[in-house]
């Protein structure tokens, strides 16, 4: 378990300990804290024959069975589309509407769960309201802002988030070492593992040339190599809004006028809108736009 989540860990280990533990969990933080991490470790303690404190032994046959992606009695939802449809949430209700095959616990996780839909919030709703005995399900999101109130009000709730202390700079010395160096890392240093992401799958350069647009270059940067990037995925996307915000703040401070910020600010929401928002759009004249306000401000 990351040395952040130990606390967190614990928590749930004298809740299961003294009979406390809640049938539905919504964990929520950013991206990159280990929300899935420790639903995962969390579901495993719920299904091992042997666990203790809410860990794991991870030689039993119900961790072996997690280990090799087949326990019968662990459902995770992939959370990778656009939206969370009503069939799957309906796939949840029958699988937790049966016995477990291995006689003890059932688990469900839900990633990205703030991505379902209306009437995938609605059949969810029924099986929140009409718990089954040893089923528990971990709802995981960035936020509480785009679930609805009844979801949230038969959850329990928890926040992930990352303390900035010595265990973490351990941990980042030894598992994000390359990251860590690069002068975008402050942005991100309490999501570690989107630093380790990175890291692994050598995004390290991209990531450095959405900052030297700014920071670095000042705007005078290669636009079509902005372009290819931010075309990627949408994640490059969102750095690049970070960017240009922190970016911002930087130049408020430094004496830019609130006129010429909220003219930037309000370029870069409509930026923000337009790529995200319109399928097919010319990325090179939305970008070409954001940089030509930045320019004419910012000097």
């Amino acid at each position: 378990m990351y040395p952040w989540l130990s606390t967190v860990q614990q928590q749930y280990a004298q809740q299961q300990q003294q009979g406390r533990l809640h049938h539905a969990h919504l964990l929520y933080g950013a991206e990159g804290v280990g929300k899935r991490a420790l639903a995962e470790q969390l579901s495993q303690a719920q299904l091992c024959e042997q666990p203790l404190q809410m860990q794991p032994c991870g030689q039993c046959k119900g961790c072996k069975l997690i280990a090799a992606g087949t326990h019968p009695d662990l459902l995770m939802l992939s959370g990778d589309g656009s939206s969370i449809g009503v069939d799957a949430i309906r796939a949840i209700s029958d699988f937790i509407q049966h016995s477990a095959q291995q006689g003890g616990a059932k688990c469900v996780i839900i990633p990205n769960a703030q991505r379902m839909t209306v009437a995938a919030s609605n059949a969810l709703l029924k099986t929140l309201e009409e718990p089954n005995n040893h089923c528990y399900l971990w709802l995981l999101s960035p936020g509480t802002a785009n679930l609805s109130a009844t979801i949230l009000s038969r959850c329990a709730k928890q926040q992930i988030r990352v303390q900035d202390n010595e265990a973490l700079d351990t941990w980042l010395q030894n598992h994000a070492s390359l990251a860590i160096q690069q002068p975008f890392a402050v942005h991100f240093k309490t999501q570690p593992l989107l630093l380790r992401q990175w890291q692994e799958n050598d995004e390290l350069g991209q990531i450095q040339t959405l900052y030297q647009a700014l920071y670095e270059q000042q705007l005078a940067g290669d636009e079509q190599k902005l372009v290819d990037i931010l075309a990627q995925n949408s994640q490059y996307i969102a750095i690049f809004r970070l960017f240009v915000s922190q970016f911002l703040l930087h130049k408020s401070q430094q004496g830019l006028s609130f006129t010429a910020f909220e003219r930037c600010y309000r370029q870069l929401q409509h930026f923000s809108e337009q790529v995200t928002q319109t399928p097919g759009l010319n990325m090179s004249l939305a970008l070409a736009k954001l940089l030509r306000v930045l320019k004419q401000e910012l000097g």
